[in-house]
């Protein structure tokens, strides 16, 4: 699997959300959006939300999703305002991440 793969599979997984969320934006970062990608890598997924109550109902419905997709999926829900503040992850995803949705 290559970048463009990756970015399909964001793009996929960014449909099947539609109709389950209302996100803000979806961002594939990590391995795949730097390039520095190998046959393990996962593919991380941001998926910023406006806001949510419970982060584990999120995680686990995300989780569930993926599988529908793919199980390299790695999803990772951020609220919008988690943007706001200084975080190595959300660092990360600024610099390199790729938008899909």
């Amino acid at each position: 699997m290559d970048k463009r793969d990756a970015i399909n599979i964001a793009e996929q997984y960014a449909n099947a959300l539609k109709s389950k969320y209302d996100f803000v934006k979806i961002i594939l970062f990590g391995s795949y959006a730097k390039g520095n990608y190998n046959e393990d890598s996962d593919i991380d997924i941001a998926v910023v939300l406006k806001d949510y109550n419970n982060l584990n109902d999120i995680q686990l419905e995300l989780m569930r999703l993926r599988r529908k997709i793919d199980s390299r999926i790695e999803p990772h829900p951020f609220r919008e305002k988690d943007f706001e503040i200084t975080n190595p992850i959300v660092n990360e995803i600024i610099k390199y991440g790729l938008m899909v949705a």
